[in-house]
């Protein structure tokens, strides 16, 4: 007898459906799996056989072939072992063949049967929902994540023994199995308890100011000072800042930490902005993503909708750093393997911080640079000119002093004042008709809202021939300008938005190109 099993398994950032046809004939005793599938679903053959043994039924005495479509899909992922399982049973006559094509199917089996997580459950479940199945079976470690999902019935399980007998309608369903029912409660999300805060910083007010208009335009952000003077305190609470995220980055962030195995191992959904810090000896897969056969997120990936810090960024391999230059500017990469492309999302908040030179000192009132003129060009070629032109702000960063420390928190601001003046400059740019961050207006976008008076024309005129500026820093000075001029609630962008906006061009010692 054949049975059909409907699932979904995992292709890059997106799911695939795929049918399970499983077909019993007479002949010796044998398992084939066909319809390329990875080593990885091959290997189920006794994961499955032992988990149907362990949970009381016979394991069927003929040749067994189960064929995955589409078949020129790949198929990897140990999310096939249930519904394969299944697909078994049924062909058996243990499962009712018509009751399970009602369920799409998803989960991993260990040798007693048990059903186990699996990673990138979010987007099989949203291929299942727009294929048009209403009910899913899944496993229950992956419960909460799933409830993002709308439009579906989920039926959480813990053994092989109950997904047969809901399918059998032998358990009732409404809500969940009968093991699994108490789980019926709203999804779990995660905050985090030790909460950082802006106000724990004593000093550093003009790094604050610079902080809070690049997370209100989306734009990058480098900062460049001693050892010690807090640029990665700094950037560890740009998080708090940001506003919440929306229902759909929501979503999209959960996908990523779906495939990336997060959700499934913490059991609840982070509703924190991600903040990603990779060391500098990082490989270019890692940060990247990719992968030898299906390619994984990397960290570019993992920081969607967030904020990707790179601390002592003079430190990484400069072709690590130049190979960030498109996905900034296309919010997304794209690897190619066997011919099939995967497009993975990396629409994040770049923030950077570097020492000014090798010892860290150069430019410090207080110590000694020992760097050698060599050392300080080569070290300062790590960041190339069109990857600084892709920075809109560069701070100079001062160490604090004895005062600022010691004294107190009077003047300090807090993320919640931060977060304040963030939310008003977005406010007023969604009234104004902006649809985008202003760090990612297009030319037309600029033509239509960052038209500039006389006086601030003259003052562009000069800066543009005084700093020689590229086309590409004239463009961003504008958006920046735009942003500090959203957070003043101005409909024009006055020539002190210009000077304080061209003040961040100049800051840094980094880089002379710009």
């Amino acid at each position: 007898m054949i049975s059909k099993i409907k699932t979904a398994v995992c292709m890059g950032i997106n799911g695939k459906m795929v049918n399970v046809e499983t077909d019993i004939s007479n002949g010796l005793p044998n398992m084939n799996i066909v319809g390329l599938a990875s080593t990885m679903v091959m290997e189920s053959k006794e994961r499955i056989k032992s988990a149907i043994i362990n949970s009381g039924y016979e394991y069927p005495r003929g040749r067994v072939t189960v064929n995955l479509t589409p078949a020129d899909v790949r198929k990897t992922g140990s999310g096939l072992d249930l519904p394969i399982a299944i697909g078994l049973l049924a062909a058996g006559l243990y499962v009712n063949n018509a009751k399970a094509r009602e369920y799409g199917i998803i989960g991993a089996l260990s040798l007693d049967g048990e059903v186990l997580g699996v990673e990138g459950l979010l987007p099989m479940l949203l291929s299942i929902v727009e294929d048009g199945i209403k009910k899913a079976i899944i496993p229950i470690a992956n419960y909460n994540e799933a409830k993002l999902v709308a439009g579906i019935q989920l039926i959480p399980v813990v053994s092989l023994e109950e997904c047969v007998d809901i399918i059998n309608d032998e358990i009732p369903i409404d809500g969940g199995s009968m093991q699994s029912i108490a789980l019926e409660e709203p999804v779990n999300y995660e905050s985090k308890d030790d909460v950082l805060d802006f106000s724990d910083i004593r000093g550093q007010e003009a790094a604050k100011r610079a902080i809070t208009i690049a997370v209100a335009g989306r734009h990058g952000l480098l900062m460049v000072g001693s050892p010690g003077c807090g640029k990665t305190m700094l950037a560890r609470r740009i998080p708090t800042i940001m506003p919440e995220m929306t229902n759909k980055e929501l979503i999209e962030t959960a996908i990523v930490y779906s495939i990336e195995g997060r959700n499934n191992r913490a059991g609840r959904i982070s509703i924190e902005r991600p903040f990603r810090s990779p060391h500098n000896s990082i490989g270019r897969a890692g940060l990247l993503g990719g992968g030898n056969n299906m390619p994984v997120p990397g960290e570019i990936t993992l920081a969607h909708n967030g904020v990707l810090f790179l601390d002592e960024a003079c430190e990484f391999e400069r072709d690590k750093i130049e190979s960030l230059r498109q996905p900034i500017e296309d919010k997304e990469i794209t690897h190619v393997r066997a011919g099939v492309a995967y497009t993975f999302p990396c629409n994040f908040q770049l923030v950077m911080a570097s020492n000014p030179c090798k010892c860290g000192y150069y430019g410090d009132s207080e110590h000694l640079c020992k760097c050698t003129q060599t050392q300080l060009e080569q070290y300062r070629r790590k960041l190339s000119g069109p990857m600084m032109d892709r920075i809109d702000l560069r701070i100079q960063m001062e160490t604090v002093s004895y005062k600022e420390i010691a004294g107190e928190k009077l003047g300090s601001q807090s993320s919640a004042e931060m977060r304040k003046e963030v939310e008003r400059g977005i406010e007023f740019a969604n009234k104004m008709g902006r649809g985008v961050a202003n760090g990612d207006m297009t030319d037309a976008d600029l033509d239509e809202f960052c038209k500039l008076g006389k006086a601030e024309k003259v003052l562009m005129k000069n800066a543009y021939n005084s700093l020689g500026l590229s086309p590409r820093s004239y463009k961003k000075i504008l958006k920046v300008a735009r942003t500090i001029a959203d957070m003043d609630e101005s409909r024009e962008i006055k020539e002190e938005h210009l000077a304080e906006a061209l003040s961040y061009r100049m800051l840094t010692e980094i880089n002379a190109a710009a």
